[in-house]
């Protein structure tokens, strides 16, 4: 055997998606036969376009450019008069530190307190009667 077969199932959840290993098989057709088997269970029956069925060689890397973890953090923006926000991408960073990775597209019209690559600090604070992470320090952190 130089490869098997990996099931997965998805379906969306609002802006998120479930995704769920159903199992690994020796060959396509065996796994093509789990998702006739679980087709018309609860759940499944009602995402049924869900099922995906991928072929992995045996003793292969198969992600190898490493990862980053995102996160929305919450931009302060200076000059408006009111305290005022833009949701933007950030790295996860060690130590509870965040790299801003969304460019301010309107740098004449809106002011970051914050420039694109910069490390920040965050806190947890509430920004429009929900809770958020918020820039709050440039970090001076070695990363």
């Amino acid at each position: 055997m130089t490869s098997v077969f990996i099931l997965h199932h998805s379906y969306g959840v609002g802006d998120d998606e479930e995704v769920k290993l159903i199992g690994v098989y020796a060959s396509r057709e065996d796994a093509e036969a789990a998702v006739r088997r679980l087709a018309q269970q609860p759940g499944f029956r009602d995402y049924q376009s869900g099922f995906h069925v991928n072929q992995y060689e045996i003793g292969k890397d198969h992600w190898s450019e490493g990862f980053v973890s995102l996160v929305t953090v919450m931009m302060p923006l200076l000059d408006e008069g009111v305290d005022a926000w833009r949701p933007v991408h950030a790295e996860v960073l060690p130590n509870a530190r965040y790299r801003i990775l969304t460019e301010n597209t309107e740098p004449e019209d809106e002011h970051w307190a914050f420039a694109t690559g910069q490390v920040v600090g965050c806190i947890e604070r509430e920004v429009d009667g929900e809770m958020a992470l918020v820039a709050i320090s440039v970090s001076t952190d070695s990363i």
